[in-house]
């Protein structure tokens, strides 16, 4: 499986506005896309999805910018995924009546690959983290 840069920028988007959610303050598309590395015209299209999906609210004025519509928890690497890449496995690998055996395990390996990214939030992504452990004076 190969994951798109989309859906790699979109992920560091997330994980960069969860940061920031429990001060509840809205980041700019310019400033996330400085801090983790994104071309803005490219995240600004990407941010739009997260959007239109339910997972980003935008707010405009001075102080706007994007922040997270749903707490960290309750967002899977699947909900980033499937807003910014459409399905997994769809359409599967030898969809068709000459290898019915590979089309059951492609079938299988896509519902591996959904249950392994619903059982990720970006909350666990944050917790997981080097920079969680550590604290400053």
């Amino acid at each position: 499986m190969n994951i798109s840069s989309r859906c790699d920028y979109a992920c560091r988007a997330i994980v960069e506005l969860a940061h920031y959610s429990p001060k509840d303050i809205p980041l700019t598309a310019n400033a996330i896309a400085t801090k983790r590395n994104i071309p803005e015209k490219y995240l600004v299209h990407i941010l739009l999805q997260l959007k239109k999906a339910g997972m980003l609210l935008s707010v405009r004025g001075a102080q706007g910018g994007y922040r997270l519509a749903k707490k960290a928890s309750d967002i899977t690497l699947l909900d980033v995924v499937l807003a910014v890449d459409g399905s997994i496995m769809d359409p599967v690998p030898c969809d068709d009546e000459s290898s019915p055996e590979l089309k059951n395990t492609w079938e299988d390996m896509g519902n591996k690959i959904t249950d392994a990214l619903q059982s990720v939030t970006i909350q666990s992504i944050l917790d997981n983290s080097p920079s969680a452990d550590m604290y400053f004076i």
